[in-house]
């Protein structure tokens, strides 16, 4: 589409002041790789001529089919999906704020209007995905003349907008089992190795090895994100952690065919090395000369 545009790097002077972390191209890159066959992921919106940008993902939905795995992994999501979804993410260090319901609102209605075809407001849906209903959020329903009511556990529907509008509770989703808003919840900070070890036991791993490769992109990228301390010293700790779950599910003999002989035995001291063998073993790997120098050494050693 002409009028989005997608960047992780480089100046953001036209944009309003918000705090940019990883958290939120984590989220874009991850609906895109559930969703890539039915579904376009644009990180950015684009919402007037200046331009101005916002950090609210728009989903546009295709011609494709998702695959059954997609469906279930974000079966608490696609249902909400419309021909076009804006979506205002609280990442796992963040919470909903005064304003956000508003801002999203109107950041809507400037995105409607800059629209070249005339959208019908039932093809668009609005979705704020926050760790949890927080009571500034319930000011900013009743400051819009808005009602919530929960449809099914951490889902609420959003009343009285021209457009359908969702609030969805990452940390409910966490304790649902759902793959992807599990990965961007406050419950995954507190409770990393439970939710990667379901993950692997579940057949996620590919998606954790995923993650790995996202994660060690935003490392190397971490200038251009407004990270804060937490978030910072989170992407650190995550990076071993991640390898470590990824590490597990690969077989010992698969890991060690990247290494060489040698490679391998550096790691280790020489009492570790030979932690296990027999004298036969030893001697046995040896040739005339290293036996002759075996043997000066052993008589060498006796005569002291």
């Amino acid at each position: 589409m002409s009028d989005t545009a997608t960047s992780d790097t480089g100046e953001r002077g036209d944009e309003p002041g918000k705090t940019r972390t990883w958290w939120h191209p984590l989220l874009a890159r991850l609906l895109d790789y559930v969703l890539a066959t039915g579904y376009s992921v644009f990180e950015e919106v684009l919402v007037g001529k200046l331009p101005l940008r916002v950090d609210i993902l728009l989903i546009r939905r295709l011609g494709g089919q998702l695959s059954e795995a997609a469906q279930r992994d974000l079966s608490a999501l696609v249902p909400l999906l419309k021909r076009y979804t804006l979506i205002e993410f609280k990442g796992p260090t963040d919470a909903l704020e005064p304003g956000d319901l508003a801002q999203l609102v109107g950041c809507a209605f400037l995105w409607h209007s800059q629209q070249a075809e005339g959208i019908p407001h039932q093809d668009v849906s609005l979705i704020v995905l926050a760790p949890a209903v927080t009571e500034s959020f319930r000011n900013d329903l009743r400051l819009l003349g808005c009602r919530a009511e929960e449809h099914e556990p951490g889902v609420f529907g959003i009343s009285g907008l021209p457009f359908a509008a969702f609030l969805v509770e990452t940390d409910a989703m966490a304790r649902r089992g759902q793959p992807i808003l599990s990965l961007v919840s406050h419950v995954f900070l507190d409770e990393r190795q439970r939710i990667m070890e379901e993950l692997n036991r579940t057949g996620h791993s590919a998606l954790l090895c995923y993650v790995l490769q996202q994660v060690r992109q935003f490392r190397k990228l971490g200038e251009d994100f407004a990270m804060q301390h937490k978030d910072s010293e989170y992407l650190g700790q995550l990076d071993e952690e991640l390898e470590t779950a990824v590490l597990e599910t690969i077989p010992p003999e698969r890991v060690l065919r990247r290494y060489t002989p040698d490679e391998v035995l550096r790691r280790y001291t020489p009492e570790q090395r030979l932690h296990g063998m027999s004298a036969e073993d030893v001697a046995g790997g040896l040739n005339d000369e290293e036996l002759a120098r075996l043997r000066d050494i052993l008589e060498r050693r006796h005569s002291k």
